[in-house]
């Protein structure tokens, strides 16, 4: 079931594998009161980092059942107790953080990694900002 237990878990594995992950998609936003709480279908994740090297040698000796489907340059994800646990690489340049999605550069706020909570939980304006750029940043070709 997908719940704030199972939540909390998939952020406590990742941490205790040495992952810092912040909490984003549709329970980020229901945790900012940005939307209703509802059924969440997965768990999205940001993950800091120039690349996905230790989180792949960590998801594989976990033998964590990750989806090749979903094995993206910008993303990773695995099943914890049935439930799709995605992680979204975000990096950082010159000019702040980003994550190159297959149809573009998606630029970040500065505040996206927000303090304070546990699991971390990224900003209402990261979420916001991404939400309003979602179809140009995942457009499928014609």
């Amino acid at each position: 079931m997908n719940d704030l237990r199972l939540v909390m878990r998939a952020a406590d594995l990742l941490a205790e594998g040495g992952f810092r992950v912040w909490l984003f998609g549709g329970w980020a936003e229901e945790l900012h009161g940005l939307r209703p709480p509802g059924a969440h279908a997965d768990v999205d994740l940001l993950y800091p980092a120039p690349d996905f090297r230790r989180l792949d040698e960590f998801l594989a000796a976990a033998a964590l059942d990750e989806w090749t489907g979903k094995r993206r340059p910008y993303k990773r994800a695995f099943e914890l107790d049935g439930v799709p646990i995605e992680l979204f690489l975000v990096e950082r340049d010159a000019g702040g953080w980003f994550t190159d999605f297959d149809a573009g550069r998606h630029r970040w706020p500065a505040n996206v990694f927000a303090r304070g909570a546990w699991p971390p939980v990224a900003s209402a304006d990261a979420l916001e900002g991404y939400r309003a750029a979602y179809g140009s940043l995942h457009a499928r070709a014609a």
